[in-house]
């Protein structure tokens, strides 16, 4: 004797096969996670997804502080995400001196979770002291003037 399965139980099987496939067919998408920063600075902290990793960015969105983000609504298309402290307020891109940090993410086949942005100081940059360029030039002079006295004497 055969059985046949329930109306419903058909209807929630089909329905469990045809969501994910439209999903899948190239609508809005969001893409979420959490930025991450270990330092000092403070600020505004904009989120941007560029597509193709190209400017101007498609969605961004600000944060008070690291944590969670989400954008929503984007294209089906690969992003690069990055998150920047906007510590000057100029809601531009983001200035050498700022924190920031980027990641690509992938949303072709549709919203992605768990992307984790970890922010970074920039590296400062070498510029030596007032103090040991007088030390250096003072010494210079010194060896100039012991040379010159060496050679007066022969």
């Amino acid at each position: 004797m055969r059985k046949h399965l329930p109306v419903p139980v058909m209807a929630a099987f089909l329905l469990a096969l045809v969501v994910p496939l439209v999903a899948l067919a190239g609508g809005p998408v969001s893409i979420s996670g959490e930025v991450t920063y270990v330092g000092a600075h403070t600020g505004t902290i904009d989120v941007c997804a560029l597509p193709g990793g190209e400017a101007p960015p498609e969605l961004c969105t600000d944060l008070a502080w690291p944590g969670p983000f989400t954008l929503s609504p984007v294209p089906n298309d690969l992003y690069l995400v990055c998150a920047h402290i906007d510590l000057d307020n100029s809601g531009g891109p983001p200035d050498a001196d700022e924190p920031q940090g980027c990641t690509w993410v992938d949303a072709d086949a549709g919203s992605v979770r768990g992307v984790v942005i970890v922010m970074e100081d920039p590296e400062p940059e070498f510029v030596p002291e007032p103090g040991s360029l007088l030390l250096l030039g003072s010494g210079l002079m010194g060896l100039a003037g012991y040379a010159g006295l060496r050679l007066r004497e022969r």
